[in-house]
């Protein structure tokens, strides 16, 4: 089993109506796909991963062993419903809010808002395409 994987770079030129085919097959027998040569720039994508990575290590680790749960572990190492994860909305239309997550690095911040910008234009190009 292999999800489909649609190079977007041929869209351009002789590869376009098999490439359309591809991605008619798979939205009809998947619901899903990967793409390859979307446009986003590979160096930004890098960037945005760098510094998500920094983030979480700088930051969430420090809060952990203040909180509630870690405070648990060391008592009788039962945790009620805990969400066990860690996450930070961001919405960019029709306005961002990117600059209202001050716990973000400016860096950060800037790198998320260049690649939000990106990926919108992917989105559109994928609902033209369909």
């Amino acid at each position: 089993m292999e999800i489909p994987v649609l190079d977007f770079s041929k869209l351009e030129g002789e590869g376009r109506s098999e490439t359309m085919a591809s991605l008619h097959d798979a939205c009809a027998k998947w619901g899903f796909f990967m793409i390859e040569n979307h446009g986003i720039d590979v160096e930004l994508m890098r960037k945005v991963k760098l510094l998500v990575n920094w983030h979480y290590e700088e930051n969430l680790k420090a809060s952990f062993y203040d909180s509630e749960m870690a405070k648990n572990f060391e008592n009788d190492g039962y945790i009620s419903d805990k969400d066990w994860e860690s996450t930070y909305f961001i919405w960019h239309r029709p306005c961002s809010n990117i600059n209202e997550l001050t716990s973000l690095s400016s860096d950060l911040r800037k790198a998320m808002d260049d690649y939000i910008d990106q990926l919108i234009k992917v989105a559109e190009k994928i609902s033209e395409l369909m």
